[in-house]
């Protein structure tokens, strides 16, 4: 009877402290939506697509031409404005690892003034996705075309354990990857037609 007593204690330790984490959790993210959305209204981004994550916040902005990365950092709100025409890359990742990438096709304009290029920046190979039995983190890289080879990354999902693949919820890291995939096809087209 103690045994069940104790393991009775136990158990109602572990939920508690799983509530509290979650409720910490859910605190955070509510605090950052809520400055996102009054960084939305005082500058006057005109949101075509909204993201809202437990890490990071996303908004397509196509009037601006512009993706908007928003952190939540020590109860300050950071954020980075990506210009359509500055994204240069983008990777989907598990784990770190990419399983997916879209670039655009020459170089970098800092590699055109002499710096380095993507091939010195270690970006790792592509693998299938299917290959992975266990995953804990899904993220998505962005690298702008700036003098400093600026990159983001956007984190989707992370497990406190390993999960399976095959019932992870990513669709919507893979909407957004093949969102910003096109927002780069675009812009390389519009350059090309201008040219």
């Amino acid at each position: 009877m103690d045994a069940f007593i104790s393991f009775l204690v136990i158990a109602f330790f572990c939920f508690a402290a799983v509530l509290w984490l979650k409720r910490g959790e859910s605190k955070y993210r509510l605090d950052k939506t809520k400055l996102v959305d009054g960084f939305i209204k005082k500058n006057n981004i005109d949101v075509a697509k909204f993201y809202s994550g437990n890490y990071c916040d996303l908004v397509l902005d196509t009037t601006n031409r512009s993706i908007w990365f928003f952190v939540l950092e020590q109860l300050t709100l950071k954020y980075k404005q990506i210009p359509f025409d500055d994204l240069f890359y983008v990777a989907l990742k598990y784990d770190g690892n990419p399983i997916d990438v879209y670039r655009r096709q020459g170089q970098l304009r800092r590699e055109m003034l002499g710096g380095e290029g993507l091939n010195k920046l270690d970006l790792g190979t592509i693998q299938n996705a299917a290959e992975f039995k266990i995953i804990k983190n899904v993220s998505i890289t962005m690298i702008m075309d700036d003098r400093h080879a600026s990159t983001v990354d956007a984190l989707f999902l992370s497990h406190v354990t390993f999960a399976n693949p095959k019932t992870i919820k990513d669709e919507e890291a893979k909407t957004w990857f093949a969102l910003l995939a096109n927002i780069i096809q675009d812009s390389e087209a519009e350059l090309r037609q201008s040219e």
